[in-house]
């Protein structure tokens, strides 16, 4: 048996991070490639996965598991992007979610003939949408930052509202329906409170404990310390009242997310490493414990519960929720269709199914039951997101996105006159004078340490998608792009090299492969140029700059609202600005 418990976990641990790489190579959402894993290697397959084999420590895992995504999705949000957006929020939460819990519960019991206790545990564990999967669309598709922030602050709550409901839920299985009143209410909101003091205690000796080992200067120590963290939360609010674990992990990373420390981004980023292992072995795991065979004769209305929840309940809530908000129609829309089901509601269910007795069949039809609204709202998700956002018009190009250029001189004053005419730009600069300079000129400037990763998240949350790192120091343009990388999507990161700073060369190996403007270029002796008036920038078509030699900077895209940086050895098919050095 133990021979049979490794090998589930390794090929679970193998075909999770294959899917997870796949998911980023396609931009696809994993969960698509986690689910057919699981089912090809489990019971429904080859059965090479075994998830009982584990016992009890696939009840551990699932526990783990869950401690680490919440903790990380309470690290994501900001109290800033709540105050932006808290009405809409709010309404999402305490309308949304009731409204299609509710909706699931009525059609598993008159769809499903489950009993009501039943459907009751279905309705409030479906009802999260999971920021595991939400998280892979947002970074596949550029959305406005009102509905992405919509979205991700309903999948990380949602997550522990319906955790902490189907906890309840759960334990009505077992009581009469007359007792659910005080009784089921009170342990409610107990476990609210519970997780909600635990989760501050926590967040604040966390923040303690790690401030006081920056002395040490060993940045592994930061997300090694809040993951030990993370899990001892979920542990003893747990033991304190059982369920208000999940909560209080939230809350905690929240908590410290608000602290705006420079150790956030190291935790950030090896918490993301950590979930993403954990995610992708456990939903492979999960997914090889499912077996439509034995009740197959109930799954074209579980697809039909799948269509009516995702087609009809959760677009109307949504609409409802966010009637008179500042919300436009097609975001009330986009985040109506696309609400698509992740881990958290197949740990729930598999949970349930594996702690229960006596209930197995009721059980076994609310796990194939989740699988069933998962695969359907994931397939949903993913083939729709990009031509829906679209069609609504809510897909925002990168090249339309703001960009910020880290570094004044006199060519990134010239870059940043012309391409204002088409996005918003913005510089960074640590040095007041600089600032000041800028500012007298009419550019925006924000004065600021480069170094903090908060300004990343504020810049993000003001729609700058986009950096240009463009000091005259290659180490330096390195070390921000790396430090940007980590907020923004590294596709969206890009450095000028200078080349005059030969020792810093020599410092920094590159890993943001974005090199704005070609490999060659030299920024410092440009910005010389430019001071001399020896340089200039001109619009051009390619027949133009090919035959010049002129060199292209940024192409005109969308019809002359956006601009794309043009990278080494791109081909540039519209016009572009382009920079033209005049003949000695």
């Amino acid at each position: 048996m133990e021979i049979v418990a490794f090998q589930s976990v390794t090929l679970a641990l193998v075909l999770g991070v294959s899917s997870y790489v796949l998911s980023r190579r396609f931009k696809i959402p994993a969960i698509l490639f986690y689910l057919f894993a699981g089912i090809l290697m489990g019971n429904m397959g080859f059965k090479l996965i075994d998830p009982e084999s584990l016992g009890n420590g696939l009840h551990i895992l699932l526990e783990i598991a869950i401690a680490i995504i919440l903790f990380e999705g309470g690290l994501s949000l900001t109290s800033h992007s709540f105050k932006s957006e808290s009405t809409a929020i709010r309404r999402i939460l305490f309308i949304t979610l009731p409204l299609t819990g509710l909706g699931a519960m009525v059609l598993a019991h008159y769809l499903l003939d489950l009993p009501w206790q039943y459907s009751l545990f279905f309705g409030t564990l479906i009802v999260v949408t999971g920021p595991t999967v939400i998280g892979s669309i947002l970074k596949s598709v550029y959305l406005p930052r009102r509905l992405e922030i919509l979205l991700n602050w309903e999948s990380i709550w949602g997550d522990v509202i319906g955790v902490l409901l189907s906890a309840v839920a759960l334990e009505i299985v077992d009581l009469d329906l007359s007792e659910f009143g005080v009784k089921i209410g009170g342990i409610f909101l107990l476990r609210i409170v519970s997780g909600i003091l635990i989760g501050i205690v926590s967040g604040y000796l966390l923040s303690k404990i790690l401030h006081w080992i920056t002395d040490i200067r060993d940045s592994a120590l930061f997300g090694i310390v809040s993951l030990a963290g993370a899990i001892g939360t979920f542990y003893f609010a747990n033991v304190v009242l059982h369920s208000s674990g999940p909560l209080a992990a939230a809350v905690s990373g929240f908590y410290l997310s608000n602290t705006k420390e420079e150790y956030l981004h190291d935790i950030r980023h090896f918490k993301d490493q950590v979930s993403s292992v954990f995610i992708s072995t456990m939903f492979v795991l999960l997914s090889a414990l499912i077996d439509p065979l034995p009740m197959i004769h109930l799954w074209p209305m579980m697809m039909l519960i799948g269509l009516i929840l995702g087609g009809v309940i959760r677009p109307l809530s949504v609409l409802i929720a966010l009637y008179r908000t500042s919300v436009p129609f097609a975001e009330r829309l986009f985040a109506g269709i696309i609400g698509p089901r992740g881990i958290i509601a197949v740990a729930t269910a598999s949970y349930a199914a594996i702690m229960t007795t006596g209930h197995q069949a009721e059980m076994s039809i609310i796990l194939n039951l989740t699988f069933a609204i998962i695969f359907f709202s994931g397939v949903v998700a993913t083939v729709l997101c990009r031509p829906l956002a679209r069609f609504l018009k809510l897909l925002i190009p990168v090249s339309q996105t703001g960009m910020l250029i880290v570094g004044i001189n006199p060519f990134t004053s010239a870059i940043a006159e012309f391409a204002r005419k088409y996005i918003s730009v913005s510089f960074m600069e640590t040095d007041r004078t600089k600032c000041l300079l800028a500012s007298h000129l009419g550019l925006e400037t924000i004065c600021t340490d480069l170094l903090d990763a908060g300004i990343y998240e504020d810049a993000v949350e003001e729609g700058f998608g986009r950096i240009l790192a463009a000091t005259r120091n290659d180490a330096l343009n390195e070390l921000i792009a790396s430090k940007a990388a980590i907020h923004l999507d590294p596709n969206k990161v890009f450095r000028v090299p200078d080349h005059n700073d030969s020792e810093s060369i020599r410092m920094v190996a590159s890993n943001i492969q974005n090199i704005a403007f070609g490999k060659d270029f030299a920024l410092t002796s440009i910005a010389e140029k430019f001071r001399t008036q020896d340089a200039t920038l001109k619009v051009m078509e390619p027949a133009e700059f090919n035959e010049t030699g002129a060199i292209p900077l940024f192409e005109i895209t969308n019809k002359g609202k956006g601009l794309r940086v043009v990278l080494q050895g791109e081909d540039v098919k519209n016009s572009a600005c382009c920079l033209v050095i005049k003949p000695s």
